[in-house]
């Protein structure tokens, strides 16, 4: 079996949230089962939002020093725990020894093979300025519904006021307001184009159809190390 090596810190319960449903959906009976996992929990990466809109230093180069200690360390193929990370990762793949599996691509393919002609994406407003996903899914031949400024604000507020800053009792009225107005609009899901906002969604039992982006990442994840994956389609909520 393959061992997985997790470019992780992005942020840290995020990347907690990536290591468990590998673990949760990995057809396993006894520990002998799990597939080997290295994750570098590597904090000092620069926000990557802030680098996309020019307001912080490149992350590249500290993901790059993960990247090296997990090969040296043994992975034999590289995740990325974070969306707009995938940003960089043209920067990064000159540089990179082993395979890596991208977030982005994955979902895009998801969400291919579901059928879907029009997705709504949650997103940080790093990854929707970004345009990662945009281009997946054009390529993909679905359109995106992408939040407007105001939309893309209470997602983001969300994100860093509520998942990254570990408040329980975040109000997201302003986010429940967006999920409607976008429905409105035609989303047929929401694609979770963050990694905390699947925390977000079980912290704050928001509702709606979400495609996790982390799930689909974690099920291409467990077939390429050699694995048996409980399911073969990453989990909607309805």
């Amino acid at each position: 079996m393959k061992t997985i090596g997790i470019i992780g810190g992005m942020g840290p319960m995020a990347t907690a949230d990536l290591m468990q449903k590998i673990i949760l959906d990995t057809d396993a009976r006894e520990d002998q089962d799990h597939i080997p996992m290295l994750i570098d929990n590597n904090t000092a990466i620069p926000d990557r939002t802030a680098a996309i809109l020019g307001q912080g230093p490149s992350p590249v180069p500290e993901l790059l020093r993960s990247a090296d200690r997990l090969t040296r360390a043994g992975a034999d193929f590289l995740i990325m725990g974070c969306n707009t990370a995938h940003y960089f990762l043209p920067l990064m793949m000159p540089y990179l020894k082993i395979p890596v599996i991208s977030m982005i691509d994955a979902a895009a393919r998801f969400c291919q093979r579901q059928g879907y002609r029009k997705i709504g994406l949650l997103a940080s407003a790093g990854t929707c300025h970004a345009g990662v996903y945009q281009r997946a899914l054009q390529h993909a031949g679905i359109r995106i519904i992408q939040p407007d400024e105001r939309q893309e604000i209470a997602v983001h507020d969300m994100i860093y006021h509520g998942v990254k800053a570990g408040c329980s009792a975040y109000d997201t009225t302003a986010v429940r307001r967006v999920l409607s107005e976008m429905e409105a609009a035609g989303a047929e899901a929401f694609l979770l184009g963050c990694t905390e906002i699947p925390v977000a969604v079980s912290m704050y039992h928001l509702e709606g159809r979400f495609i996790d982006a982390t799930e689909v990442l974690a099920e291409e994840a467990i077939e390429a190390a050699g694995a048996r994956s409980k399911k073969h389609l990453a989990a909607i909520r309805c």
